[in-house]
């Protein structure tokens, strides 16, 4: 590398940490200017940035170092780019206080005599007032514990990034132990991923959690350990249940397997589907529908539906061919010769391909799945400046399909070039 290249590098890693620090604190999702610049350059320093790694040479901790402090850059942002943390800081008042976050409607709790709790503000900025929690127990615990370490702080946001940023900081520290040999090219597509930082720290999405249970599930030596940290992901999000068809046949960790599950499911019963009928009208039940937040394919279903007035099936018939095809591939054992992290891969990416809803902190385990491996740096910016570009279906409906559209334009030729590739080199 150059002299010039060289300082060009450091100056991009100098202000990369000040761009985060300036689109978390003073971001806006309603401004479609503000989220096409955001969407370009964050991802495009994301990428530039890909080479600064070298500079590090072979000192990881280092590298480690400048890694907490593009997270710490981002601590005490306020939620402008998303409003999921006011629902999770609601349950988590509640919960304090004794009150289950599943028998009512955040609207019906605060309408009830004595249980005002100061709780209106947390309501008039909430995306969900009049839709049951979904969110399971453990969680409910951490954004609880996130709460109370807030009021040593003197903000519950604060205690919340906190603990989200101790817990990313042990993240990247478990993906050094897994992948010792990885360059540090491809510890940065998790390092310095924008939508890792900007998502799961400063947005404070529990996602980052689950990248701790899918590295604990990685790195487990013995059958117990991975089954009590897969219990963990299913104790995290209901979607990781999918998972299961990532361990390949074994009579003795399948019996376990069934087991662990089924106590997973009664613990999601007995909490987020104690009322099955609230849930499936008003709460986890609508992630069934269309909320035009979708992936690649739902929306060629709902364009199908929408002439004959059937639109708000297109999520289920998308889940349904999802399931049939995880249920094809694992009975003709597909996926067999691939490691766990591969598997996970292919049935995540699926999973993203045919959800009817697709928000961008949902990319966070599926970039985590592609560390270890090379030159994913172009296919990671590209779907880091989607996922940033999705931001525009909140200030206007319609712009659903320029987001389809520009997926489908980006994706398409980004495969086209690497099947064209593949076929020169074999």
């Amino acid at each position: 590398m150059s002299i010039g290249n060289k300082s060009i590098k450091i100056i991009l890693g100098v202000l990369y940490p000040l761009l985060l620090f300036v689109s978390t604190h003073f971001g806006d999702r309603s401004d479609v200017s503000i989220i096409l610049v955001v969407a370009a350059i964050l991802p495009l320093y994301f990428y530039f940035l890909s080479d600064f790694c070298s500079l590090f040479g072979k000192h990881f901790y280092p590298f480690f170092l400048y890694s907490i402090i593009l997270r710490f850059a981002v601590i005490g942002s306020p939620a402008v780019w998303s409003d999921d943390i006011y629902r999770y800081l609601f349950d988590a008042r509640i919960f304090l206080e004794g009150i289950s976050p599943y028998q009512y409607t955040p609207q019906d709790l605060v309408g009830l005599n004595g249980y005002h709790l100061g709780l209106e503000p947390l309501l008039s900025k909430m995306n969900s007032p009049n839709y049951y929690s979904v969110y399971p127990l453990l969680l409910q615990c951490f954004f609880s514990l996130g709460t109370l370490f807030g009021l040593a702080l003197g903000s519950s946001f604060l205690g919340v990034q906190v603990l989200l940023l101790v817990a990313d900081s042990l993240n990247l520290y478990l993906i050094r132990k897994l992948f010792p040999q990885a360059t540090m090219k491809s510890y940065w597509l998790y390092f310095g991923n924008p939508i890792v930082i900007f998502e799961g720290v400063s947005q404070m999405h529990p996602e980052v959690l689950l990248i701790t249970g899918f590295l604990l599930l990685f790195g487990a030596r013995s059958t117990s350990s991975r089954i009590l940290s897969f219990f963990l992901l299913t104790q995290l999000k209901f979607n990781t249940f999918l998972f299961a068809f990532g361990f390949l046949w074994d009579r003795t960790l399948w019996v376990r397997l069934f087991a662990i599950t089924g106590l997973s499911l009664i613990l999601w019963k007995v909490t987020v589907f104690s009322d099955l009928v609230s849930q499936g009208s008003a709460g986890i039940g609508l992630f069934f529908h269309s909320f035009r937040f979708a992936g690649i394919l739902e929306p060629f279903f709902y364009l199908l539906l929408y002439p004959f007035q059937g639109e708000y099936l297109s999520g289920i018939i998308s889940f349904i061919v999802l399931c049939s095809i995880y249920i094809f591939c694992f009975k003709k054992n597909l996926l067999f010769g691939l490691n766990l992290q591969n598997r996970f891969l292919f049935i995540y990416s699926l999973f993203l391909l045919f959800s009817p809803v697709i928000h961008p902190w949902y990319w966070i385990p599926w970039i985590l799945f592609l560390v270890g491996k090379e030159k994913m740096e172009i296919l990671v910016t590209l779907v880091s400046f989607l996922a940033f570009l999705s931001y525009g279906l909140y200030v206007y409906t319609d712009f659903v399909y320029i987001h389809w559209m520009v997926s489908i334009s980006v994706l398409g030729y980004y495969g086209k070039k690497q099947i064209n590739y593949f076929c020169k080199t074999t």
